[in-house]
């Protein structure tokens, strides 16, 4: 009997970067999260145990490090690249896949000034980018995960489907709350990655709060489209919507009405709404 080995990859993950930039009266901070993998000729480590192409996972882990220290580290695309290239000088690499997440830091704020060198944590939301490249080209894939948005009016949805199973109630007004994920790609290579990711950000937000809501999907659709609309460089974005359900209380019980006023919150089961827009 024999065996063939189809697909193969390693590398390593969770690598953890906290760099300190110190200009003048100011500290810039930046945590990132690296994960690495790697394709190419590494089928003998497998079949025959012969190591000698294989990058140890620790090597990857001091790249990361080494390589951060002469790279302005201002944005995650950049940096990815950087490490992808590095990696690909590797005759042996056929394929790398860097994903970044950057931990959101914001500066202290006392009576109105901003700490030179003091910070907050953020909310769970995060930065993120994944870069992959092979010998042709390399795709760059920036995005933002966790960002979690609520609003208490301006949300109905009615007139879906029902069969013999479906007990939800139609509604005008109802709290709309998500965990947005949002990847995207732009039609060049080289942009100005926060610049662009300023401009996405803010418009998926800002749409978010504005739009008279028909459902989810009626959202999502104009989040997207109005992301396409604000940044002339983007060429596609994906964008993936979990329900973070705020159900109603029946207080009728105690002798109280509820006019829209007192939730539950609810974390599962969750709806799950994904969409993709491309530009023409």
């Amino acid at each position: 009997m024999s065996f063939t080995l189809t697909h193969n990859a390693y590398g390593k993950s969770r690598v953890l970067l906290t760099k300190v930039t110190r200009v003048a009266d100011q500290h810039d901070l930046k945590e990132v999260s690296v994960n690495i993998q790697l394709e190419g000729d590494f089928a003998d480590a497998y079949t025959h145990g012969d190591n000698a192409n294989v990058i140890p996972t620790d090597t990857m882990k001091n790249t990361v490090y080494a390589l951060s220290k002469n790279h302005h580290l201002s944005d995650l695309e950049s940096f990815g690249h950087t490490l992808v290239r590095h990696f690909m000088g590797s005759s042996h690499v056929r394929k790398v896949m860097i994903h970044l997440e950057q931990q959101n830091w914001q500066r202290i704020v006392v009576q109105g000034n901003q700490l030179p060198h003091a910070f907050v944590g953020g909310t769970s939301e995060k930065r993120i980018c994944t870069v992959t490249g092979d010998r042709e080209r390399i795709r760059i894939v920036p995005g933002v995960e966790g960002l979690i948005l609520l609003k208490t009016t301006d949300s109905a949805f009615r007139g879906f489907l029902r069969d013999s199973f479906t007990t939800l109630m139609e509604t005008d007004e109802r709290i709309l709350a998500t965990k947005l994920d949002a990847c995207w790609e732009y039609g060049a290579t080289t942009v100005d990655w926060n610049r662009c990711f300023d401009v996405i950000w803010r418009t998926l937000v800002e749409v978010f709060a504005n739009h008279k809501s028909l459902g989810v999907q009626h959202t999502l659709h104009a989040m997207g489209a109005a992301a396409l609309e604000a940044c002339a460089e983007l060429q596609e974005i994906s964008l993936t919507m979990l329900n973070q359900h705020r159900l109603p209380v029946d207080l009728r019980p105690f002798g109280l009405e509820n006019p829209n006023e007192i939730f539950v919150p609810t974390e599962e089961p969750f709806g799950k709404i994904s969409g993709t827009l491309r530009r023409s």
